[in-house]
């Protein structure tokens, strides 16, 4: 008798299903009493931490993540958690970190109970992987390291096999095939993830495809066809739209072409129940199948970055000019390298397409668009705009580097402890470092978080919570409107 094949799936509601639809707004509240479920579902690993999601958890749900890490791997110990990071910092106002704080943070997260990395590099610039990789394996943890797809005239097969190839030389555990746009196609990923894979050596090779044009689940069945070892996948609640595809068809899908992915379709749809009455409770999207725009195929613009772009255009009254923006990214992006749509950078390109239509082509430049153009985020896939460059160094002053990132930032660690310590431990020093002092203050006057999410849900109970905050009132009275 044939054995199936395995295929890996890793479970990654709580981290890019949250993030995608709901905008990282789940609290540790609605992810704790499902832990045991997804904990025996059969998962590879179960990703549920982000730096984004690090960001929400202080910033608007006043929870301390390394309280949630803990609590999440104390509910479920037995399937490896998992985590994103980008390779140059913390996605969100520390997008680089000198080398000794970006290495005490992702050995505080091994210690917090990450098992494994899901690393990534908006360049594709393998030497910017070379202290993550060295911090996440001296903390016990395995590297999943991912080259970005992107269409571009320099995105080859050549480019991205050979990117394959020196993370495996920088010694990565898992090599992926990421797709944050949604933009790979069944029948490019039927040529292009054999010629990666062969590239990994024998290690294993996983692919990772959203939804936003509608074809991530048949890109990531033709991915497994063509010989990729694992997936991404989310509850139904929270998969689709500029989610991952839904574990339910996944796996249905699998078995049907003749793949074991050991996961319990009890389980999945005990977790999916979990959810959708968590969305119910605090009226949070379900998410939908994405109507296919080609448009996506130009700009590649992320999911949530379109309606936020239009949001944006809409209160100042140009609504009506986000096609231009959408034409004028792929230029933004010509003249930049070809940098990626993907963390930082999408968010990078996009506002300065927007300020190139509102105002001229480059007559106000963001600092980090600056900062790009002169390879301080690294290497670009292509070089940078000759007249963008010579127009970025007469307007700041700066040389372009050709180094490391890390190496022209000094080490914080000492003076940082010196100058803003004692700390209680490295993990409030991180949270210090990290954040704003008013976001901490609000933090620690929250009080300890709430854990049963339906406590959360009525107005009455948040009310009660709040009184109970000022240690001052004794007693109060409340009267039905």
């Amino acid at each position: 008798m044939i054995m199936a094949r395995k295929v890996h799936i890793t479970e990654t509601t709580l981290r890019d299903g949250q993030q995608s639809l709901w905008a990282t707004r789940m609290t540790t509240g609605m992810m704790l009493p499902i832990m045991p479920t997804l904990d025996r579902a059969g998962h590879d690993a179960i990703e549920c931490m982000g730096t984004a999601i690090m960001d929400s958890s202080v910033r608007y749900l006043k929870e301390n993540p390394w309280e949630r890490l803990r609590l999440l791997k104390a509910a479920a110990p037995n399937t490896p958690l998992q985590m994103i990071s980008i390779c140059l910092g913390f996605s969100v106002g520390k997008a680089i970190m000198p080398d000794d704080v970006l290495s005490l943070f992702l050995q505080r997260c091994c210690a917090g109970g990450i098992d494994r990395f899901f690393l990534m590099d908006g360049l594709n610039d393998i030497r910017n992987f070379e202290v993550p990789i060295r911090a996440v394996h001296a903390g016990g943890g395995k590297v999943l390291g991912s080259v970005v797809y992107s269409i571009s005239p320099v995105h080859t097969d050549a480019h991205f096999v050979e990117k394959t190839r020196q993370l495996y030389d920088l010694g990565a555990d898992i090599l992926v095939l990421k797709d944050p746009n949604g933009v790979l196609t069944p029948e490019r990923v039927r040529t292009l993830l054999p010629a990666m894979k062969k590239a990994a050596r024998g290690r294993p090779f996983y692919c990772h495809s959203h939804c936003i044009t509608g074809l991530g689940p048949a890109t990531n069945l033709a991915a497994i066809e063509a010989g990729a070892d694992g997936i991404w996948t989310a509850t139904r609640p929270l998969a689709n739209g500029a989610s991952l595809p839904a574990t339910d068809a996944m796996i249905r899908h699998l078995a049907a072409a003749g793949f074991d992915t050991g996961v319990d379709a009890k389980a999945t749809q005990e977790i999916a129940t979990h959810f959708y009455a968590v969305a119910q409770r605090h009226d949070k999207p379900l998410g939908l199948p994405a109507e296919y725009d080609p448009s996506v195929y130009v700009h590649q613009m992320p999911g949530g970055m379109v309606s936020n772009f239009r949001a944006q255009l809409e209160q100042l009254g140009l609504g009506h000019r986000l096609q231009e923006v959408f034409e004028e990214i792929p230029v933004v992006r010509a003249d930049l390298g070809w940098a990626l749509m993907v963390t930082p950078f999408s968010q990078l390109i996009g506002t300065q397409a927007m300020l190139n239509v509102l105002y001229g082509r480059y007559k106000v430049t963001l600092k980090e668009v600056e900062q790009l153009a002169l390879g301080y985020y690294g290497q670009t896939p292509a070089p940078v705009s000759a007249n963008l460059r010579d127009t970025v160094t007469q307007r700041t002053g700066l040389k372009p580097i050709t180094v490391r990132p890390g190496l022209t930032i000094e080490g914080e660690l000492a003076r940082f402890r010196r100058e803003h310590g004692p700390f209680a431990s490295d993990e409030e020093l991180l949270l210090e470092y990290i954040f704003m002092p008013e976001h901490l203050q609000a933090l620690r006057a929250a009080g300890p978080m709430v854990l049963d999410d339906r406590l959360s849900a009525g107005s009455i109970v948040d009310l009660v919570r709040e009184v109970a905050r000022h240690k001052d009132v004794k007693q109060f009275h409340f009267v039905l409107p």
